[in-house]
């Protein structure tokens, strides 16, 4: 294996993504914990590398499940954002990992402290850890078998996931309270004492019973439900009986040589960034499609350096503060940042960076286009959690409190904020500021490692602000800015075809509906029923107008403020 020098620091590498950009930042989050933070206006873009020193013992990496079960019956279906399952697990890092089908089950391969709770998908490359901290990165395949007591064999299709037509799955504890199937089958209820499912491990059943047209199946704290459709339902209803011994074992293989029986820690994700020190995305052979690798996105991906750091990149994006990049651009960056091997992990409005349970970055989990401003966390379905074993010896100070601006501040209208401590407020100190690591909750804004606060989106959150051991909050209501945008909405009447019911929407820069803004407006080639009024809540106007029939131009003029905006109705 070829390696190579890194020669340049890392906030040096950062500081060349961009001739705009700001000085980087660095940010000590703990002991071999590092973040850095770099943040460019040509292009906009906001991109935070946490590099994590495995070989440190105080560092554990582990991948973590949503609401610690892969299915539930809330409207996520399993899935949890990640700065929850951070502070719930009390993590220093979290991060999203694999992609998911809108519930609690990742796509491809997840392993978590040895347990293998999903099977790989179309070839996917994973991310892995060894029981003895060693990384790797590989492109596994699954192959798993049921063998019944009369000797009979089949093949497993898959592990806590959905079951298709003639498929046959299994449902482990880990999976949730019961199978959650919506299409009736034969579901074999077995105890084992060989749990937690793991790669290569052989394991030995004892049925307790057999269900046919089974639906839903109850999932045994001790055991497992294999479950089968179509015809493979009536083979597994034919080959077995209560009181039977069957024999199951997962296999995973890959083209590195390595035990699979040591992997306690994995994530899938694709395509390929870097592998053995040179660009290379493999997105055909993982069936991406080719706009998924040429179009700007937010993007998340992880790496490993030679001298066996692991970089945690993600890079925000949709939004007006930051565009997002390109899967070439991101592995020129994870290059460019010193990895030796790196992968592509789920993106979009996926992509969230939590420390300690706050959020670092800027999510775009609900933003569209047409709309810039930042967007709520998405839930997703597992995370990589990094860990900190020392506790911060930094000595506390009374009474912190986060100064610069009121609980109120308006959409659009940044704020410098700082820390002060004691009864008499004292300032801190460039240096004490240095060590602040800042974030938000319910996606409110950004606020930068700088301290200066972007509040975007139009409802209450939080800013926290943490300090060694310490951690301080302060409620926040952002409030709608000024009026930027004006939309036109016109749909005919359906008994009318001479009249037009009329929607106004009136947004801030950031994309807020704005309420209580007095419209006004001008019909040509017709008449409203009101040609002024105020936004409702959901900041619209409403009214209709009657267009006359031998007019030759229906035109809306719509005046909000000092902004004007005219829609062409067609006839």
């Amino acid at each position: 294996m070829r390696f190579y020098k890194v020669i340049l620091p890392l906030l040096a590498i950062l500081s060349l993504w961009s001739a705009a950009a700001a000085e980087p930042v660095t940010k000590q989050l703990a002991e071999g914990i590092t973040l850095y933070q770099n943040i460019t206006t040509d292009p906009a873009l906001i991109t935070n590398v946490v590099k994590v020193d495995i070989a440190n013992p105080a560092v554990k990496v582990r991948v973590a499940l949503a609401k610690d079960a892969v299915m539930d019956t809330t409207v996520n279906k399993g899935r949890e954002v990640v700065s929850s399952i951070t502070a719930r697990k009390g993590a220093v890092v979290g991060i999203n990992a694999d992609y998911f089908p809108f519930t609690g089950d990742p796509s491809g391969l997840c392993i978590s402290d040895g347990e293998l709770i999903s099977e790989t998908h179309l070839g996917r490359v994973i991310f892995a850890m060894l029981r003895d901290g060693s990384v790797f990165f590989d492109n596994p395949s699954f192959k798993a078998n049921l063998t019944m007591a009369n000797g009979v064999a089949r093949q497993i299709d898959g592990i806590n996931r959905g079951r298709e037509t003639n498929q046959l799955v299994v449902y482990t504890p880990t999976y949730g309270a019961s199978t959650l199937s919506k299409y009736a089958g034969t579901d074999v209820i077995a105890t084992t004492e060989d749990l937690p499912l793991r790669a290569g491990c052989p394991l030995t059943l004892t049925v307790t019973e057999v269900k046919k047209d089974a639906v839903d199946t109850p999932i045994p704290p001790n055991g497992i439900v294999i479950s089968a459709g179509g015809p493979a339902a009536s083979f597994l209803a034919a080959n077995v009986a209560v009181g039977d011994k069957l024999n199951m074992v997962f296999n995973i293989q890959g083209s590195s040589n390595i035990d699979w029986m040591q992997v306690e820690q994995a994530v899938a994700g694709g395509p390929w960034l870097v592998k053995d020190g040179k660009v290379n995305i493999d997105a055909n052979d993982e069936a991406f499609k080719p706009d998924f690798v040429r179009n700007t996105h937010p993007r998340t991906a992880i790496g490993i350096t030679p001298d066996s750091k692991l970089l945690i990149v993600t890079v925000d994006g949709r939004q007006a503060i930051s565009g997002g990049i390109t899967l070439p651009k991101l592995a020129e960056a994870m290059k460019m940042l010193g990895a030796y091997q790196a992968i592509n992990l789920d993106g979009g409005g996926s992509t969230t960076l939590s420390v300690r349970g706050t959020v670092v970055n800027s999510p775009s989990g609900g933003a569209a286009a047409g709309n810039p401003y930042v967007g709520t966390e998405r839930a997703v379905a597992d995370m990589l959690l990094v860990y900190d074993a020392k506790k911060n010896v930094q000595p506390d100070l009374p009474k912190l409190k986060i100064s610069g601006m009121g609980n109120e501040v308006i959409s659009g209208e940044g704020t410098q904020l700082y820390l002060t401590w004691g009864d008499d407020d004292q300032m801190f100190t460039e240096d004490q500021m240095s060590k602040v690591v800042w974030g938000t909750v319910s996606g409110i804004g950004f606020i930068d490692q700088k301290g200066f606060f972007n509040p975007i989106k139009a409802k209450k959150g939080t800013i926290d602000a943490f300090y060694g051991s310490q951690k301080i909050a302060i409620p926040v209501t952002v409030v709608g800015g000024p009026t930027a945008n004006i939309a036109i909405d016109s749909a005919t009447d359906k008994i009318d075809p001479l009249r037009s019911n009329i929607k106004v929407l009136v947004t801030d820069a950031n994309g807020n509906r704005l309420s209580d803004k007095d419209v006004a407006l001008t019909i040509t080639g017709g008449t409203a029923d009101s040609i002024s009024g105020k936004t409702d809540k959901n900041g619209e106007f409403a009214t209709c107008v009657k267009w006359d029939a031998a007019a030759e131009k229906r035109l809306i003029k719509a005046s909000v403020d000092d902004i004007t905006y005219s829609y062409s109705v067609q006839k």
